[in-house]
């Protein structure tokens, strides 16, 4: 066992109330409101990290352990027919926080009436959980501006005089430019893994070092779960919150799932549930970077005397050091046939690929515009074979998405000649350029989507999962659809939204 909490527990006796597997987001906000509830609870995380590593609090640092296998599992699509023939990493956070404590700290829950029109047609309300999670709230983590510089400064004021609105809470009005929302105290992340470490309740929960191999049953029922080391983990309910990649990998592994696939792949089928590990969807990001020869960017700004200046910044909480937020200062939300965002990044390093060291910065005064449709319409998939894990994201598969990215493309041009640089050029043209250019936004969802029947998805609106007892799911794979520019508040969302359904809140 790691973590805060250490106890005596028999693990192979049915003591739990509730078993969650997963450290994340999703499933530390359930553990937290499920503890103080009153319910006995077994919390399963395979990462070892308490997610307080000092890399994983400075907003910026993150981008040194990005490829660290301690702190984020590193997997590889299958090579994309639609993106170049190539291969993409695709990344996910380990230890508890998942990935919110790796990622670039961005908080927007997203526009109120994308919720509605993604949960309306499944008879979800998700209005008192967006209040809950607004800034201000009794119970939301603090959401500041991150910092800003000179080259945001103009970013912003050419977005503005191209005719966007300048936003000042950006879930209340999404359409817009604004420099980004970013959950921190005292310009050390915080969000709601704090939360779970202060509210929490310590007697009920013990939290597991493991990992889940498959799901036990009972009957017709799941009563337990098996992990790597041969150690059962009983409970009267199983929440799955490993993640879009890892919570169908899990109900694969347990026979749960397309019959015809996991024949084929060997295993015995319990359920026929042909949904699991369909319809993944990212964001399919692309950047376009330019030279800005009279500002320094964080190519300038790591490095010798100017890295210390920011240092001395930072330890003296000044609020305009890089230390403070991502690598990214400021974005535009443009509401188009299909809407899409464009986001000012200070750097130039191509993400196409990872590297154990990070990223790593280049000694050009250059930065970069990223974009992606906010609703793509691509779907892609998670598949087991005899051999491996398959992951598809299956970027810019439908033409739509190939669109809606032309169109960003373009605008994100102009608003580089209107900020008075010039986009660098490789001289191919738009659609090779993006397609071999794409890369994941880590914002995966949808592999286990929640529908009103197991005809059309593989949870209910009760987060239970369709022709099996004692069994839920509730992370970013339960979604139907992208709800927000960035996954993790909408998370958040989806796990406030079961603990109100079960009565824990």
């Amino acid at each position: 066992m790691i973590g805060l909490y250490r106890r005596e527990w028999n693990l192979s006796v049915p003591e739990f109330d509730l078993v969650i597997v997963g450290g994340g987001s999703a499933g530390l906000e359930l553990a937290r409101m499920a503890t103080r509830a009153e319910l006995n609870v077994a919390l399963i995380e395979q990462g070892v990290s308490s997610g307080r590593h000092i890399f994983q609090r400075i907003p910026l640092m993150v981008g040194k352990i990005i490829g660290n296998s301690r702190f984020v599992d590193v997997w590889r699509s299958i090579p994309l027919t639609s993106a170049g023939g190539f291969a993409r990493p695709i990344l996910a956070g380990r230890g508890l926080g998942g990935s919110s404590r790796i990622n670039g700290n961005v908080a927007y829950a997203g526009p109120r009436h994308r919720y509605t029109q993604v949960y309306d047609k499944i008879g979800l309300n998700f209005s008192d959980i967006l209040r809950e999670l607004s800034p201000g709230a009794s119970n939301a983590a603090p959401r500041v501006h991150t910092w800003t510089d000179g080259l945001s400064e103009l970013f912003l004021k050419t977005t503005v005089a191209d005719g966007a609105r300048l936003l000042d809470d950006p879930d209340d009005d999404f359409f817009g430019a604004s420099p980004l929302h970013v959950n921190t105290r005292w310009g050390l992340r915080h969000n709601h893994l704090e939360a779970f470490y202060r509210q929490a309740k310590k007697s009920k929960l013990t939290i597991v070092q493991g990992t889940a191999k498959e799901l036990i049953f009972t009957d017709s029922r799941v009563s337990g779960v098996v992990l790597v080391s041969g150690v059962e983990i009983h409970a009267q309910e199983i929440i799955l919150s490993a993640g879009a990649i890892g919570s169908p990998t899990l109900l694969l592994n347990s026979g749960i799932g397309d019959s015809a696939m996991l024949r084929r792949a060997g295993i015995a089928g319990k359920l026929d549930q042909p949904h699991v590990g369909r319809h993944l969807k990212d964001h399919a990001n692309l950047r376009i970077p330019f030279s800005c020869p009279e500002h320094d960017t964080l190519n300038q700004k790591t490095r010798g005397f100017k890295a210390l200046a920011e240092g001395f910044k930072f330890l003296t909480g000044q609020s305009d050091t890089i230390l403070r937020g991502p690598g990214a200062s400021a974005g535009l939300n443009v509401e188009w046939d299909n809407p899409y965002r464009i986001q000012l990044v200070h750097f130039t390093q191509d993400r196409s690929q990872v590297g154990t060291k990070g990223i790593v910065f280049e000694k050009v005064r250059g930065a970069s515009l990223g974009m992606y449709a906010l609703w793509p319409y691509s779907e892609g998939s998670v598949e087991l074979t005899s051999k491996e894990l398959r992951i598809d994201p299956g970027f810019l598969t439908d033409q739509r998405d190939m669109t809606t990215t032309l169109q960003a493309l373009s605008h994100a041009r102009n608003l580089i000649f209107q900020m008075g640089f010039a986009p660098h050029s490789n001289h191919i043209d738009d659609e090779t350029l993006i397609r071999t250019g794409v890369y994941s936004g880590y914002h995966l969802i949808g592999s286990n989507r929640m529908a009103r029947t197991a005809r059309d998805g593989v949870v209910a609106p009760d987060f239970r999962v369709h022709g099996i007892d004692g069994l839920s799911i509730c992370d970013a794979s339960v979604m139907p659809d992208h709800l927000s520019s960035h996954s993790y508040l909408a998370t958040i969302a989806q796990a406030r939204m079961l603990g109100h359904q079960r009565g824990w809140i």
